[in-house]
């Protein structure tokens, strides 16, 4: 390779990424806006996890409880005849105001509330967390406390993005009110429950007209996939058909909750397989609700059933490790890259640069793949990076040092690189091979934070592989001008005197 075309890609190569970088990690108000637009890089738009952003919690109370401030509201500030309803209805127990008729049979109430909280914790453990609990409340049995990551990234922790900030709790509001719907699936013939009449006769249950429900999603498209069984493809094609209005429809209900699920009335099914379109998070929310609701799983009570409240009120509190937690992390990681960059070049002087260039490209790599699958960022992910850039200087150090061997036995550089190569080949392949596999294993079978590090360190292995391969690449491009490729590697060959 001439040194003209050497020096252009080269050029091009780091231009590109130094313009890349650029845009991954300064933020900055956009000119012109006057401080109102903000661009926000890539790093700081990586969504963290809960002990780097926080955890949003709610509390979760079964119809006949309510809070103390609620009861109060009535009992202090109510007519006289609210206030006397209040007194008597209500008594005080575990610092909430339950109902009398609930406490008749408190031990069974209890007993119920525990039972919902097993069940909702089976649906978020669905929801790929990076960590979730649901448990009873510590100090009163009457509760249910839901904790799931704010999912924030550090543009919105920092607020910096504040609409981000407010969507992200605004989605976990709703997933926390479509998991908690109480009921069966039933079938009716109005948006409006309190309207509607159920198209099912009273002995039929919906439920066994599907054999499965899964969230479905492509190109950008989401959806509920419920498949039907035979008979409830046969059942519903004969509800369908029963109405020839145009503008008639079927909608599928969750208890008293219209779920959105709309089957057009007088039309035949095309197939056995129905998909229902939605927006990401309520397309998920739905399909587990109701692949749980398949499975046996109903819950015995209906929470935060307040037709006044637009949602489930959602607490965002500090991370577990510290507002600086964020920050601390992506230094440690910063100072890692920096280590492998510099530590190749201490080691093989100029060929150096070379892996300092692969270092660095696995660095955005990683970057670009945790913001465009939106992998929250962890503890446990940033562990998973760091072995991930110890194996691709691994690596590559291995090679080198192949090559270096090759030399000392008086072969060119051409000819070591390529007997390196050749050499250590089979022992990197495998390597990566049982890496890959085994984070594949990870991912797929393991849910939540080790589901998002097997994926993680599947993508770090294979980015360490095919940056093993470009690493020979640009060895070529960017030695080629240099006419001493000995000196340019940092490698020097044993000189032996001809004997007489």
């Amino acid at each position: 390779m001439g040194k003209v075309k050497s020096a252009i890609i080269t050029a091009l190569l780091i231009a590109a990424m130094l313009t890349l970088s650029l845009f991954a990690v300064i933020s900055c108000n956009v000119p012109g806006t006057n401080g109102v637009s903000r661009y926000n890089s890539f790093l700081s738009s990586i969504h963290l996890g809960s002990e780097l952003s926080g955890e949003a919690y709610a509390l979760l109370y079964p119809e006949g409880v309510i809070t103390v401030t609620d009861y109060n509201l009535v009992a202090l500030n109510g007519t006289d005849e609210e206030k006397e309803e209040y007194e008597d209805k209500y008594t005080l127990c575990d610092g909430v105001y339950v109902e009398n008729e609930k406490l008749e049979n408190k031990e069974e109430f209890i007993a119920s509330i525990a039972n919902d909280a097993k069940i909702l914790s089976k649906r978020f453990g669905k929801k790929g967390y990076s960590d979730y609990s649901v448990s009873v409340e510590n100090d009163c049995a009457f509760v249910i406390r839901v904790s799931v990551p704010t999912n924030f990234t550090y543009a919105a922790l920092k607020n910096h993005d504040a609409s981000a900030r407010s969507a992200a709790l605004t989605e976990i509001s709703n997933t926390v009110d479509y998991l908690s719907t109480k009921g069966d699936l039933s079938l009716r013939d109005a948006a409006d429950y309190d309207s509607s009449n159920s198209l099912l006769s009273i002995k039929e249950d919906f439920s066994s007209y599907f054999s499965g429900v899964s969230y479905y999603s492509i190109g950008g498209n989401h959806a509920v996939k419920m498949n039907l069984t035979k008979s409830g493809y046969d059942s519903l094609n004969k509800i369908l058909a029963v109405s020839t209005e145009s503008e008639a429809s079927a909608y599928i209900f969750v208890g008293e909750d219209n779920f959105n699920l709309t089957l057009k009335m007088g039309e035949v099914l095309e197939s056995r397989t129905l998909y229902f379109q939605s927006q990401a998070g309520s397309a998920s929310d739905y399909a587990i609700v109701l692949s749980s609701i398949l499975d046996g799983d109903i819950l015995a009570n209906s929470y935060n059933d307040d037709p006044a409240s637009s949602g489930t009120s959602i607490i965002a509190s500090t991370p577990a490790f510290g507002d600086l937690a964020a920050v601390l992390v992506l230094v440690a990681l910063l100072l890692v890259l920096v280590a492998a960059i510099v530590a190749p070049i201490v080691k093989y002087k100029k060929l150096g640069l070379v892996t300092a260039l692969m270092s660095w490209l696995y660095a955005l790599i990683i970057l670009m793949a945790l913001l465009l699958i939106e992998i929250q960022l962890t503890i446990g992910v940033a562990l998973v990076i760091t072995l991930g850039l110890a194996l691709l200087n691994f690596t590559n150090v291995k090679v080198f040092e192949a090559v270096r061997k090759e030399t000392l036995l008086g072969r060119t550089i051409q000819a070591s690189v390529k007997t390196g190569y050749k050499k250590t080949l089979t022992t990197i392949l495998d390597l990566h091979a049982i890496l890959a596999l085994a984070a594949a294993v990870i991912a797929l079978a393991c849910v939540g934070e080790l589901a998002a590090c097997g994926l993680v360190f599947f993508i770090a292995v294979a980015s360490s592989y095919v940056l093993y391969w470009f690493t020979r690449l640009m060895w070529f491009v960017i030695s080629a001008p240099v006419k001493d490729k000995f000196k340019f590697c940092g490698y020097s060959r044993e000189a032996f005197d001809d004997e007489d």
